[in-house]
């Protein structure tokens, strides 16, 4: 049977592993697809838990602006060119996907919720 300082060195090794290995973890990815300024009724909700890195990819049918509120990001989105809102989920709430300068339109398509783990 190993001593104390065996078992806890393995037990600081065993830390150390699983943290690194959730620092190269990809994000989870939630597809927005807008068509005509809107996202169809699947991809209007994405949920993750706080902590949690999140990936927006986002494709569009025309030149816009997409916001997520609270977090403060923008990113301006084209026909012919993919865009991904990257997030780290914080204060458990419901974020507003807003768009803006699509056919002078300014509305709210989706939501991000943090929830409790």
């Amino acid at each position: 049977m190993p001593g104390p300082r065996i078992r806890a060195a393995v037990l600081a090794a065993l830390l150390a592993v699983v943290a690194v290995a959730g620092a190269w973890a990809e994000p989870r990815a939630f597809a927005l697809t807008l068509r005509d300024s809107r996202l169809p009724g699947s991809h209007r909700l994405s949920r993750v838990q706080p902590g949690e890195d999140g990936s927006l990819p986002s494709t569009t049918d025309q030149h816009m602006t997409l916001q997520l509120h609270g977090y403060y990001i923008d990113e301006k989105a084209t026909p012919k060119t993919p865009v991904s809102m990257r997030v780290t989920a914080r204060a458990k709430g419901r974020y507003p996907i807003e768009i803006h300068g699509a056919g002078g339109t300014e509305r709210i398509v989706g939501y991000l919720e943090v929830h409790p783990r």
